[in-house]
């Protein structure tokens, strides 16, 4: 049950102690109702004098007539009762959602209890790939450093053998027009066996279309013999 229909439970109980004590009060001296009149602020009173004086007494808000009598007690008791049913039905219709609105709650903790589960699951093999990943970058660390020397005794070593490395350079980009000249001709070859072959093949429908053309004036001899 949510706080707010906890509050307005005691509201009710507060409201019937109440109801209880004006009924005491009145069996034994009787309260003041012109004050209790004016605790019930959603009420509006009227009094209407003459031989047969009258309380009546409405809701402030839509004006519906609660009750009308000659004694005012009678009228603020049927107020107030009027009150109770009124919180007791605000109370139904707020304490009715209740029921489903823990059952979906219920389902979404078990999901939620899952959901942790799966979580923790993959957060513990997160775990795992983060602690094998810090091992790879100490190691990728270590060999960066031996490279960084070796990169450095390489350099020293080029500095000395600057003109090796501008002859190498010529000569790879040599080997780089030598094999973009050999692509070009590789294409061009590959055109020429496309054409050739496209020969061939319309050769050799020409040879079977004359094979059968042979056949064909062949037996058509022999039907004529």
């Amino acid at each position: 049950m949510t706080r707010f229909s906890k509050i307005l439970l005691v509201l009710v109980l507060v409201s019937s102690i109440a109801f209880m004590g004006f009924a005491a009060a009145s069996a034994v001296g009787g309260p003041n109702w012109l004050q209790e009149k004016d605790k019930l602020t959603n009420y509006l009173f009227e009094y209407q004098p003459g031989e047969n004086p009258t309380w009546t007494v409405k809701t402030r808000r839509g004006g519906e007539q609660i009750s009308s009598s000659p004694v005012l007690a009678k009228v603020i008791v049927a107020a107030q009762k009027h009150q109770i049913q009124q919180q007791n039905e605000q109370l139904s219709e707020i304490t009715k959602p209740i029921a489903p609105m823990e059952k979906a709650i219920q389902n979404w903790e078990q999901i939620n209890q899952v959901d942790r589960q799966a979580m923790d699951t993959k957060a513990a093999e997160l775990q795992q790939q983060i602690a094998a990943l810090d091992t790879q970058i100490t190691q990728l660390a270590n060999e960066g450093i031996k490279i960084s020397q070796q990169t450095l005794e390489i350099n020293q070593e080029a500095a000395e053998r600057r003109a090796d490395v501008f002859r190498l350079q010529d000569q790879i980009d040599e080997i780089r027009n030598e094999k973009y000249l050999t692509q070009e001709q590789q294409k061009t070859l590959r055109d020429y066996i496309a054409r050739i072959e496209g020969k061939v093949h319309r050769l050799q429908r020409q040879k079977t279309l004359l094979e059968n053309a042979v056949k064909g004036s062949d037996n058509k001899e022999l039907t004529q013999k």
